[in-house]
């Protein structure tokens, strides 16, 4: 695991020194630098993840705002404390209006660089994690793609959830990268220009997770690093018993109270769920009194296999920005190929569906377009039992007449549930009339899901 590197830079060597050893002995490798030559080739030589850095150098007591403000002019997004004497607290306050991150007054204490060290660290890795997020374009346009009603209808949702500061509980399901949609809410909001965090429930371990959390006595917890903007719990249904409670103390007061400091934030709180999160609470594994006040507002993802319509789209989407996502040439599938992919019931859904599709391009480097063979086994074994899902034993104790027409039924049924129940579009598929269509389905029984749907609604 590499070291965090921090810079320190100050004319005064024991000053260097010092705090050289201090930061050491925690496990940060450090640089030194006593003007600002050294300090400017040091950052851009090494790229730091933070900088101490003294305001008063070789007798000009306004020499480390100069350098701050070249640093800031490099848009690295490095976290500036700047080292005041108490003659310039004054101009560090100054600093910090100028984009430093914090001040820590000479003589220091030890226990005080060191938080402010560890939180300027924690916000540079937050920075880093958002800017992630940011350039992941293509991941967040594709909840968009398709002419299902969630995928006409998400824009909207957003953006009205955006402008509220209500909590949001998204249903979802397993291979749904839910974090950025919460991305989004936060980058649409008021608080887009304070801390977006993310915390994996599923990663909880009890008491390390608690303190993760809510803090201690001297560390700020994740609660405390959103305050302002917005927090993030993705599978929070994973929750121990003991951070249920707490979350749901702090959810109701705005403050949750340790051994020696009441915790306070005002961040959003995001939270999303890949389990049956009435289950867990009729079976008390989830508090009920939890999701009520975390479901203000509800976001429902369905499965893939529940807006067939969309899978067409979305393999369109990854295959025409293939270079930029994979980084491989853009072809496209055969018809064989497509008919799989749409029958799929795609069980890890949108990222199962952008991993094939990058697999399926990897395994026909130097083919023209993407034939079935390309296709993983999981795809073409689950496209044979659809297609040929008849009984091969019930068939032999058939007449010809009635063995083809428990064919043709659970062919067509197939066709149709690939086709999301439209008739055009399956009747232009198997070569035939659209009226023809409508009378072998009705003569064989079959009524499209669609259809269904429709005369339920009505």
């Amino acid at each position: 695991m590499n070291k965090e590197t921090i810079l320190i830079v100050d004319d005064e060597a024991e000053v260097r020194s010092l705090m050289s050893d201090v930061l050491s002995d925690e496990g940060y490798a450090t640089l030194l630098a006593k003007n600002e030559a050294e300090a400017i080739s040091l950052i851009k030589e090494s790229r730091p993840n933070l900088i101490f850095l003294d305001l008063w150098i070789e007798k000009d007591e306004s020499a480390g705002l100069k350098i701050l403000e070249k640093i800031q002019k490099m848009h690295l997004g490095i976290p500036v404390v700047i080292i005041s004497g108490h003659g310039t607290i004054d101009v560090a306050v100054q600093a910090i209006q100028k984009g430093a991150f914090d001040f820590i007054e000479k003589p220091f204490v030890i226990d005080r660089l060191l938080i402010t060290c560890k939180r300027a660290l924690e916000m540079y890795q937050l920075q880093r994690e958002n800017f992630a997020l940011k350039i992941n374009k293509f991941d967040i346009g594709v909840f968009s793609v398709g002419k299902s009603s969630f995928a006409l209808s998400i824009e909207d949702t957003l953006n009205k959830i955006a402008t509220s500061n209500g909590r949001v509980f998204i249903d979802t399901k397993v291979g749904i990268e839910t974090k950025v949609i919460a991305y989004e809410i936060h980058k649409r909001s008021n608080r887009k220009d304070l801390p977006f965090v993310c915390v994996n429930c599923f990663s909880n371990n009890g008491e390390k997770f608690f303190a993760e959390l809510f803090g201690s006595e001297k560390i700020y917890g994740y609660l405390e690093k959103a305050d302002g903007g917005t927090i993030f719990l993705e599978d929070v249904t994973k929750l121990h018993k003991d951070c249920q409670n707490g979350l749901l103390q702090f959810l109701q007061n705005g403050t949750y109270l340790l051994k020696n400091r009441k915790v306070c934030s005002d961040a959003r709180v995001i939270c999303s769920s890949t389990e049956d999160t009435k289950f867990l609470i009729e079976s008390s594994r989830f508090s009920q009194e939890l999701f009520y006040r975390m479901n203000i507002v509800n976001i429902n993802i369905p499965n893939l296999k529940e807006r067939r319509n969309d899978i067409l789209p979305l393999i369109n989407y990854y295959l025409s920005h293939s270079d930029a996502i994979f980084g491989l040439k853009s072809r496209k599938f055969t018809e064989d190929a497509l008919a799989i992919l749409q029958a799929y019931d795609w069980p890890g859904n949108i990222l199962q569906l952008k991993n094939i599709v990058e697999s399926s391009l990897i395994n026909s480097i130097g083919l023209d377009e993407i034939d079935k063979v390309a296709l993983p086994t999981e795809l073409t074994s689950s496209a044979k039992e659809k297609f040929v899902s008849l009984n091969v034993a019930k068939l032999i104790s058939l007449q010809i007449k009635e063995a083809k027409e428990h064919f043709e039924t659970d062919y067509l049924r197939t066709q149709i549930e690939r086709f999301s129940g439209n008739i055009s579009k399956t009747a232009e598929f198997i070569g035939m009339e659209r009226s023809a269509l409508h009378r072998k389905l009705k003569n064989l029984g079959i009524v499209s899901e669609r259809i269904r749907n429709s005369k339920v609604k009505k």
